[in-house]
């Protein structure tokens, strides 16, 4: 390990209750998508006085990306850090007090809470820790290094009533931050992967599925003979529902995608029901391994409402590619060396959920930037209904050594004089 790697990690050592602090920070600003701003200007604000040039990419007027830079000396790689800072879509009035608490941040002995935090938060606070370590250690890089700090990772995609900019689907604000200019020779995205090195991503296609009826005064309601002619939707529904989740069982062992990074494991259910007089909608998401045609799946979903013959209608409102990353090995190979440095031995596989999402790297790949994904793994929690909203202290402290280092390894140390 060369005298700058060990200086970082003692320097990043000695950061530890910044690191927590800055956590507590900022993972306590509410900052549902499309409502960005003012976590991205405290983003900005923290990055300038660490002495790192920031500024916003402004999306709509509330919604932003927050980007740094250390400016390379030319003789290296460049890097973009990429985490997000949307934290899904704004709670409902009445959300349970375990929700309304999990939107904040707090520690706990060795383990740090919060929806937030945990995704996506604690890893943008190791990636701006990571960048200060290396200003004070005086580090001049070969390549340039990006900070960004992203809007619209957990983006609702528009359908029926919500529609527009802020409505985009996922990975909008990445896809707005490479377009107007931030490009790099490789993307780390800080994401949660069990200390595992993510090297690709599942997409999603989001279908409606529209069981047609018709309206009846119950008095009236003669229900027929067979399934399609009995006019009430709902009932339709729920026949369709069952049948879609007998194809989502089905469909999770065929389309499973065994590749050098892991097992994509695709899956799929009902995420959504709402009706009317005359119609009852089901909201399915498909979750799809690479090179998935999205036709496909759409003429799957078909096959199935026609078994049940009845009217039906189903389309596509969001349709996300998944990929595998190329050319990356020089970033793969940066962040397995940090790791082991950093944590000894070899990074463990990522966990099957984790590469069998949708995740911004599958954006930066699509653009044509080598992306993978590396961060610390969550931990069991009984607070909210996913049990896995904290994360340890140490850990994030580890994964913030693994960047600076891979930071080092890819950008390099500039030799010009």
């Amino acid at each position: 390990m060369s005298d700058t790697a060990q200086r970082l990690k003692e320097i990043i050592d000695g950061d530890r209750e910044d690191l927590v602090r800055l956590c507590l920070e900022l993972g306590g600003m509410p900052s549902p998508h499309a409502q960005e701003r003012a976590l991205g200007e405290a983003v900005v604000a923290w990055l300038k006085v660490a002495g790192i040039d920031a500024w916003l990419q402004w999306i709509t007027d509330e919604s932003v990306n927050a980007v740094g830079v250390i400016r390379g000396a030319g003789d290296g790689s460049s890097l973009i850090l990429n985490a997000h800072m949307d934290t899904g879509p704004e709670l409902p009035a009445d959300a349970s007090e375990a929700n309304v608490r999990m939107e904040g941040a707090w520690v706990d002995g060795d383990l740090m809470y919060g929806k937030g935090l945990i995704n996506d938060k604690a890893q943008l606070c190791a990636f701006m820790i990571a960048a200060r370590a290396l200003k004070k250690a005086g580090v001049v890089l070969g390549g340039d290094l990006y900070v960004t700090g992203v809007a619209f990772e957990t983006g609702e995609p528009s359908v029926d009533d919500t529609q527009g900019v802020n409505f985009p689907g996922e990975g909008f604000g990445a896809w707005w931050l490479v377009n107007r200019g931030i490009t790099a020779d490789y993307c780390l995205v800080g994401e949660t992967s069990g200390f595992g090195i993510i090297m690709g991503e599942c997409g999603a296609v989001w279908l409606k599925i529209r069981c047609k009826g018709r309206e009846l005064y119950t008095p009236r309601l003669e229900r027929g003979e067979s399934l399609r002619s009995h006019p009430n939707p709902f009932i339709k529904m729920a026949h369709a529902v069952m049948a879609l989740e007998q194809w989502a069982i089905d469909y999770e062992q065929k389309a499973r995608f065994e590749f050098p990074g892991g097992t994509m494991i695709p899956k799929a259910q009902v995420m959504q029901v709402r009706g009317g007089p005359g119609y009852c909608d089901i909201y399915y998401d498909v979750r799809i391994v690479p090179r998935t045609d999205p036709q496909e799946i759409k003429r799957q979903i078909e096959g199935v409402m026609a078994t049940l013959d009845f009217d039906s209608e189903v389309s596509v409102y969001q349709y996300s590619r998944g990929h595998v990353a190329r050319n990356a090995d020089v970033l793969i190979d940066s962040i397995d060396q940090a790791h082991r440095e950093v944590l000894g031995g070899d990074p463990p596989a990522p966990p099957s959920a984790e590469i069998s999402m949708w995740r911004d790297m599958n954006m930066f790949n699509e653009m044509g930037i080598p992306a993978v994904c590396y961060g610390p793994p969550r931990q069991k929690e009984t607070i909210s209904p996913h049990q896995n909203r904290a994360m340890k202290v140490d850990d994030l402290v580890a994964a913030t050594k693994v960047y600076a280092l891979a930071i080092l390894t890819v950008c390099g140390e500039s030799t010009k004089s």
